[in-house]
């Protein structure tokens, strides 16, 4: 699971907080509904790039995509790692890790697993505010992707959230993937230039450790 932790300027981590209705996030208590998104179920592919973004993605940058309505927000990112697939994947699923290496995690730990599946509970935190989420992780490394939703039997502190991860091998020597990451989150009462502040800064910080922890640990 990609970790809802974005270097978010704190006035408006703090709107969010204060804007949006309190849920106060409890595992013993079930979510609201059982799904306002669709899951993903099957590899969702690579995300779809222009040829002006393919450019920008192989001159080394970042590509991102967003769509935003009311309350909900989407968001894209690719970008090359100078590291193979299987190294990106030890990173992003050291979950033991996440408080250390990504901005805001709290604590994160997994309360679950059964095979490739696994129950994540993350709780992220600025200035004394706490959000918690409890996602439930669908692993497919050896398909190249990963995709998460909220685990709907615990209350999380968002409405609704769903995404994925892909890693792709690009080249074998020197090793270069590509990584995408897809996030849509919905949350209630809150104002849209909060979301897309939230959205766009989620993509941002979610590759960009991936990209540093990946490449550090092939010396790259």
């Amino acid at each position: 699971m990609h970790p809802w932790t974005p270097r978010t300027t704190l006035t408006l981590l703090i709107a969010c907080l204060l804007a949006a209705p309190a849920m106060a996030g409890d595992p013993d208590k079930p979510h609201h509904h059982q799904g306002f998104f669709p899951a993903i179920t099957t590899d969702p592919g690579p995300v779809e790039l222009s040829a002006d973004e393919r450019q920008q993605l192989f001159a080394g940058e970042l590509v991102q995509q967003q769509i935003q309505d009311k309350e909900s927000g989407w968001g894209a990112a690719s970008m090359l790692v100078n590291a193979p697939p299987h190294v990106i994947w030890d990173v992003i699923l050291d979950y033991d890790r996440y408080v250390d290496r990504v901005n805001n995690v709290e604590s994160c730990s997994v309360y679950k697993r059964d095979g490739d599946v696994l129950w994540v509970d993350m709780q992220t935190g600025v200035m004394g505010f706490d959000y918690n989420v409890y996602t439930v992780n669908s692993v497919h490394r050896d398909e190249g992707w990963m995709a998460w939703t909220l685990d709907y039997s615990r209350l999380s502190d968002v409405y609704d959230m769903v995404g994925h991860w892909r890693v792709e091998a690009v080249q074998a020597n020197p090793p270069v993937s590509r990584l995408d990451y897809s996030t849509r989150i919905r949350i209630r009462g809150v104002p849209n230039f909060v979301l897309n502040a939230l959205t766009r800064d989620s993509l941002e910080e979610g590759t960009a450790w991936v990209k540093k922890y990946s490449e550090a640990a092939v010396g790259r």
